[in-house]
């Protein structure tokens, strides 16, 4: 009998199966079974054994995967949540196990306390399945003009073809909205900068104005000027127009200013004022952002219109390379070589100037000219650099059909 029941306390031991009161376990390990619990604890041992075999469960699995769990979600363990996927809970819920329930139930060494069921059948908490984000904000991305505006599909927000024989307006998309117009400013600047030649009998090649400190300070395209350089005026607006220089147009309205006297920038709005301009405020030379410099157009091109009756003007725009030769400060002589950044100067057009900054966009003025007809495409804030070149050469194309 002894034997017999040495051989079923082994299989027992080998189920790996510690029991919740400890202390009573360690009791019994210790101590001789007595001979009228020894039914008992065989009837014990045969149904645990049966247990084991009929759900394949492991206690000492499950606390393991207990442990892992709670090292990772410490806080789940402080609000007493359960693992659903544990074997132990499944048993418990798999209503195919309720013998196994009930005999655990009325089990006076019962590993499954009373508490321990509550505990498990407390509904267990959803665990988080997604992080909360703040609102994504995506860039402004600017739109197409859209279908039912005269003309083609373009990038441009604002754009307009003006008649280069007799400056009527053929074509535009919110021409007289005003806009923010970059270096378009300069063809304001070259301009009247010809005009007050012309006004004042100063000769071009021959009258030279000296680069101011601030020009060589001023931000954006440069004609590459330092302080103290002396060049003619034609060469200054070769400057100001090819390689759209800041430092030439803030030279221009230094050297007017303080050698004859007038408002160069009072000037500029008189001029605009005069040709009906009614959408425009020009606030600097140059067309770097300011509040108070803007256009829309169709003032732009009118102003085109008008600027291209100027042979001189005409001749400048269209230029693709200039040579400069340059005295310096120090007496010495320097040539500096400017390329227009108009690159439709290559397809065919004739003029007239660029312009790009980040509150106004890509901006370009084209002038085109056959045998017939002559055409003054102008386009603000375009989708990008590349987009300004496509939507001149669309708008030629779609007004010569």
């Amino acid at each position: 009998m002894n034997q017999e029941y040495f051989e079923n306390r082994q299989q027992v031991l080998c189920l790996k199966y510690q029991p919740t009161n400890i202390s009573n376990y360690r009791q019994q390990q210790n101590c001789q079974p007595q001979n009228e619990n020894l039914t008992n604890t065989l009837m014990l041992a045969q149904r645990i054994f049966r247990e084991y075999k009929q759900n394949k469960f492991q206690v000492r699995k499950v606390s393991v995967i207990q442990q892992q769990q709670q090292d990772k979600e410490p806080e789940q363990k402080k609000q007493k949540t359960t693992i659903i996927d544990s074997k132990r809970y499944q048993m418990y819920s798999n209503p195919k196990n309720a013998k196994v329930k009930l005999l655990n139930s009325t089990a006076n060494n019962s590993f499954y306390t009373k508490k321990s069921t509550e505990k498990y059948q407390q509904s267990p908490i959803k665990p988080k399945t997604a992080i909360s984000r703040a609102k994504r904000i995506l860039p402004q991305q600017i739109s197409i003009t859209p279908i039912e505006s005269v003309g083609p599909i373009i990038s441009a927000q604002s754009w307009c073809i003006i008649n280069g024989k007799n400056g009527q307006l053929m074509g535009g998309y919110n021409q007289y909205k005003s806009r923010q117009m970059a270096s378009i400013t300069k063809i304001m600047t070259c301009w009247l900068a010809l005009k007050l030649t012309q006004q004042f009998h100063l000769d071009l090649d021959n009258t030279y104005f000296t680069v101011p400190e601030k020009a060589e300070k001023i931000g954006g395209t440069t004609a590459q000027l330092q302080s103290g350089d002396k060049l003619s005026i034609r060469d200054l607006l070769y400057g100001l127009m090819l390689p759209s220089g800041n430092d030439a147009a803030i030279s221009i309205q230094h050297n007017f200013e303080l050698y004859k006297g007038c408002d160069f920038i009072l000037q500029m709005n008189q001029n605009a004022q005069d040709i009906g301009m009614e959408m425009t405020s020009y606030s600097n030379p140059h067309g770097l952002y300011h509040e108070a410099n803007y256009s829309s157009a169709y003032d732009i091109g009118i102003l085109t219109y008008h600027a291209m009756q100027n042979l001189q003007f005409a001749s400048i725009v269209k230029t693709k390379i200039y040579f400069s030769e340059i005295e310096d400060k120090f007496g010495e002589s320097k040539e500096i070589f400017w390329e227009n950044t108009n690159k439709m100067l290559y397809q065919g057009f004739r003029g007239v100037k660029t312009g790009i900054t980040k509150e106004a966009g890509p901006c370009v003025v084209e002038y085109y000219e056959d045998n017939e007809n002559s055409y003054i495409i102008v386009l603000l804030n375009c989708r990008s650099v590349d987009h300004r070149w496509q939507d001149a050469i669309k708008l030629l194309d779609w007004i010569r059909q």
